[in-house]
């Protein structure tokens, strides 16, 4: 049994589409759709010279990849942001913290959510004092000893 010829261009569509799935980088797919497309027009008899289909083929897989593949891209991987002027990108200032090690010489270190952190205070601190998140840079925090703010309880 013999196939149509835009049978073809189906089947090609839909495996490119769903080889997006293990290549996952928004380019496949497009050469899926427009397979899809050529199929389509195929078999509905508005196409029937192999050089146009495949010069159909390739003026739409070009122009899905340029302009679509763009707007998706944006849209579905997003775009990584760098802020400016944030002191604490991974949220520490302000959260609670103990003492591990005493400090001496104005450094020591800190327990906090279970991992050891080097910490600094101008103040003396002993182990197992519960201290203030006040500065976090790189893999030092400034810290001070805690203290209970009038609308908050402990």
């Amino acid at each position: 049994m013999d196939m149509p010829e835009y049978s073809y261009w189906i089947i090609a569509g839909l495996a490119l589409m769903i080889a997006e799935f293990a290549v996952s980088g928004l380019v496949v797919i497009f050469f899926g759709i427009a397979a899809l497309l050529v199929g389509s027009l195929k078999f509905l008899g508005l196409l029937d010279d192999t050089t146009w289909e495949l010069t159909l083929f390739a003026i739409i897989s070009v122009l899905l990849l340029v302009f679509v593949r763009r707007v998706l891209n944006n849209k579905l991987m997003g775009k990584e942001n760098q802020r400016n002027g944030e002191d604490d990108s991974a949220g520490l200032i302000g959260h609670r913290a103990i003492v591990a090690e005493a400090f001496s010489n104005g450094t020591g270190s800190v327990t906090y959510r279970g991992a050891r952190w080097q910490a600094q205070s101008s103040q003396p601190l002993n182990p197992g004092d519960m201290v203030r998140i006040t500065q976090h840079d790189g893999l030092w925090l400034t810290v001070e000893p805690w203290t209970v703010p009038s609308n908050e309880t402990v």
